[in-house]
């Protein structure tokens, strides 16, 4: 015998939820399994100032024709990636299934684990969007190649903040030098970082008084973040724990990472479905079907992330080592 009496209807759940994925990548359908794509890093020069009248020829022998051209695109041709399986899946036995059609008894807790389903599923790969360490090609792992993994394969783009200089600051002139580059027109759009990161950030601006914790701007419509000032404008700022600080305790010291990306060079490389996908299997009311009466759902993704363009330095970290 169940006996059901009136019941704290408020599920008191302290688990931590709160974490952000880039929502301003762009949804691209995989080319196949694996992914095929070709990038180019170079333009070629053959732009020239001539002779109104006779070109690239002679008086006698006049000629608009360039004499030489050069081809030197620099493709990085037939790249590969894969796809990478994340899944998922939580299970609900016949008895409690038939309490909740039969009494709503557990209306509220089966709805909350389909929840947080997702939300195990979202932390999962949150942290692989990040820290994901699997290269494009590998058949020995299945994580995503993260993000910060694939900024870093240009060591260029990794530059320690020398000791003394603020956050901020270091910002500012890694931005205003991209942006006085000729050979690429690519800037960050998102800076990201840890939320001690920023509370760093905070403190070194409030000793000058010029950053204020007002200033913020949409990522996406109707979603406000943080804002940091540039050259460039204001560029929204993501916090995120999953990109994690590094303690060294025999130096006693922290170094944190200043992730800055163009998201509009990021794609999530998907196949099968632009989203994850619930699958329901094994239907209680078929029992010769399901000897064991059980209900399973499964969250199924093919994905991948590709950061486009890591040789531009468009992408970039910055490290700041700080005292424990």
């Amino acid at each position: 015998m169940l006996v059901v009496g009136d019941y704290d209807k408020v599920l008191h759940d302290y688990l931590k939820r709160d974490f952000a994925l880039a929502v301003k990548v762009n949804s691209v359908r995989a080319s196949g399994y694996p992914h095929v794509w070709n990038e180019q890093k170079g333009l070629p020069a053959n732009t020239q100032a001539v002779d109104p009248k006779v070109g690239f020829g002679t008086t006698d022998a006049p000629s608009y024709r360039p004499k030489t051209l050069s081809t030197e695109y620099k493709r990085d041709n037939w790249k590969q990636a894969f796809a990478r399986c994340y899944s998922t899946g939580i299970r609900y036995d016949y008895f409690t299934r038939q309490m909740e059609n039969n009494y709503g008894t557990f209306e509220n807790l089966t709805e909350k684990d389909y929840n947080d389903m997702f939300v195990d599923f979202t932390k999962t790969t949150c942290n692989d969007f990040w820290n994901g360490a699997t290269k494009f090609d590998a058949t020995d792992a299945f994580t995503y190649y993260g993000v910060i993994a694939q900024i870093s394969e240009n060591k260029d783009n990794v530059t320690a903040i020398a000791d003394g200089t603020k956050i901020a600051d270091a910002l500012n002139t890694k931005i205003a030098n991209l942006m006085a580059r000729l050979d690429y027109t690519g800037y960050p759009d998102v800076i990201a970082m840890n939320p001690a990161t920023y509370d760093i950030l905070i403190k070194e601006e409030a000793e000058r008084s010029l950053y204020q914790r007002d200033i913020t701007t949409e990522i996406v419509p109707g979603v406000k973040v943080p804002a940091f000032f540039t050259p460039m404008g204001k560029l929204p700022i993501v916090l995120t724990p999953f990109i994690k600080p590094t303690v060294d305790s025999s130096a006693g010291t922290t170094k944190h990472q200043i992730v800055a990306i163009n998201s509009a060079m990021i794609d999530r490389i998907w196949l099968f479905n632009d989203a994850p996908k619930v699958y329901e299997i094994a239907n209680p009311e078929l029992p010769l079907a399901n000897d064991r009466l059980l209900t399973d759902k499964f969250v199924l993704d093919f994905a991948n992330y590709i950061v486009h363009g890591v040789d531009t330095g468009m992408h970039f970290i910055l490290t700041k080592t700080v005292k424990n």
